[in-house]
């Protein structure tokens, strides 16, 4: 998934992992599409956006698009408390550069995963663990 430039599935909804996952890595994802990928040829190219609101589009062809910025200095105060969901250590620091007040989901099965590499039971049994595993891990 990290190397894709967006997701289309036939099956699924927001909180579905392909979208949970999309989202976290900043990728267009447009699920629950019924026969989307049926109807799509291999290495046709397609243009996927999540732009437009709740629903995603996937249109034929390479549209042209312009890409608008605005500074976060100029956006006005929300009346609410934003909160990021952080499950990929890499990107995190990106995250601190948003306005927000803070985590609100910590995926800690992915950064342990990402950071450590062992299951953290594999930490608390290490001494029951095998020689080699023990080596590797050492």
């Amino acid at each position: 998934m990290k190397k894709a430039a967006a997701i289309v599935t036939n099956r699924g909804g927001r909180t579905c992992h392909a979208a949970i996952i999309a989202r976290e890595l900043g990728i267009p994802a447009v699920v629950g599409c019924g026969d989307a990928t049926e109807r799509m040829k291999d290495g046709e190219k397609v243009t996927v956006s999540c732009a437009e609101g709740d629903t995603g589009y996937v249109y034929a062809d390479m549209l042209d698009f312009s890409v608008k910025s605005s500074s976060v200095d100029t956006m006005p105060e929300l009346p609410l408390k934003v909160m990021m969901n952080v499950g990929n250590p890499d990107r995190a620091f990106d995250f601190a550069c948003l306005p927000n007040e803070g985590v609100g989901l910590a995926r800690l099965e992915f950064i342990i995963n990402r950071m450590i590499g062992v299951h953290p039971r594999a930490l608390l049994e290490f001494d029951d663990q095998d020689a080699a595993l023990q080596k590797r891990h050492s």
